[in-house]
């Protein structure tokens, strides 16, 4: 039974998307690692967490970080990658990124499908370009 009175909570805005800006570095051959690095936008009222990738062209994906200590950079698993509401989260190179398990080599100019699992916002497909190799900040992927 309701009442006039009765509450209703407005509903959860979780938006959670990415950008166009995903974007690989093309790989040697037969390297068995490549990374992945994609611009993340919370346009919801909660935070959210990335909790899984895949991709077309990987085994697998980890969540890394870069970071340097004492003059040594030092990598390490994430669990999840954290998503603030109303926030901007940049994976990039000496950063926070995606590590794929490659079943074949990135070539340049070539794209991929990535899916990125958020543990609210569910599944959202994104298209990564692959760009030169030592790229550092080729949003565009060229």
């Amino acid at each position: 039974m309701s009442s006039a009175h009765g509450h209703r909570s407005p509903p959860k805005r979780q938006a959670v998307s990415s950008s166009n800006a995903a974007w690989a570095r093309a790989s040697p051959k037969d390297a068995p690692n490549g990374a992945v690095y994609v611009t993340i936008v919370n346009n919801g009222t909660e935070s959210d967490r990335l909790i899984k990738a895949s991709a077309t062209v990987a085994e697998n994906i980890q969540f890394h970080e870069e970071r340097t200590e004492n003059g040594i950079a030092k990598m390490r698993q994430l669990e999840a990658i954290e998503v603030p509401p109303g926030a901007t989260v940049r994976l990039k190179p000496s950063g926070v990124h995606l590590m794929m398990q490659l079943k074949r080599q990135l070539k340049v100019s070539e794209a991929f499908l990535l899916t990125l699992n958020f543990e609210k916002a569910g599944a959202v497909e994104v298209t990564a370009n692959v760009g030169r190799a030592g790229a550092m900040d080729d949003m565009s992927g060229k």
